[in-house]
């Protein structure tokens, strides 16, 4: 076949606007296949990964995509990776596809920690969003990724607060957060959740359950109450109230970690 010098400019035009638009589509994210997915997933503590066609597009691939550029630089330890199965041609990464039973229902994600034999399932019946992904990394791992709501300086109290087993101790985490100087940027934020942060802590303190069981116990109640007719002001205070009695579990997450 004979080419005209416009076609012969074009076909490689054509072949970086692909390479642009595959490369946008994925920023945050390492693509993996048959041969590398073992070598890049094991030196992570823990991985993200969303098995999916082999040109994936959508809501939910641009909610996966947008969290992992939102994670840029807050951690080492967590690998964002996507996986294109193409059940065509030579059919790239379809034995991968067989080795973690992934669905024909595409994406299909799964968060692999280095140390554990089985991945974790992103629930089929939740809906693939940027919260959602963060909420589920939050109830995961022992990484800090941080919810709506949520204020570092005041999770890393949550998170003293559930490794101490010293009554004094715990008064006197409470009293700093009551006490606290915040950057301004974070004052607003600040005076909304530091009174949820403290009421949990005081929960925990009058009962006689373990910590853990208090805030899991307490997260029930809130995610029933969400269930029911409220205001949309009193779904943000309650939704607020559950991601940061999520910084509470991950706190004990983190410190049954620190023992292992």
């Amino acid at each position: 076949m004979l080419y005209t010098p416009f076609v012969l400019f074009i076909i490689p035009l054509v072949a970086v606007l692909i390479d642009s638009s595959s490369a946008w589509t994925a920023r945050g994210c390492v693509d993996l296949d048959s041969s590398t997915f073992d070598k890049v997933v094991t030196k992570f503590r823990y991985s993200l990964v969303k098995f999916d066609t082999a040109f994936p597009y959508g809501d939910k691939h641009e909610a996966f995509t947008k969290l992992a550029q939102e994670t840029v630089g807050l951690t080492d330890d967590l690998l964002f990776a996507l996986v294109g199965i193409k059940d065509y041609g030579e059919q790239d990464n379809a034995d991968l596809g067989r080795r973690f039973n992934i669905p024909k229902e595409y994406p299909a994600i799964k968060l692999f920690a280095r140390d554990v034999a089985n991945p974790v399932d992103f629930p089929d019946d939740l809906a693939v969003t940027v919260e959602n992904l963060r909420m589920f990394l939050k109830r995961n791992t022992d990484l800090y990724i941080g919810l709506p709501g949520c204020v570092k300086k005041l999770d890393e109290f949550a998170h003293a607060f559930m490794q101490s087993s010293d009554k004094a101790e715990r008064a006197k985490i409470i009293a700093e957060i009551e006490t606290l100087e915040i950057d301004v940027a974070l004052r607003d934020q600040y005076q909304k959740s530091y009174p949820m942060y403290v009421s949990m802590m005081r929960k925990i303190e009058k009962s006689a359950q373990r910590p853990e069981d208090v805030v899991n116990d307490e997260i029930k109640r809130v995610e029933k109450l969400l269930k029911g007719k409220l205001s949309d002001a009193k779904k943000v205070e309650l939704s607020l109230r559950t991601n940061i009695m999520l910084s509470f579990i991950a706190a004990k997450a983190q410190n049954t970690h620190d023992d292992l």
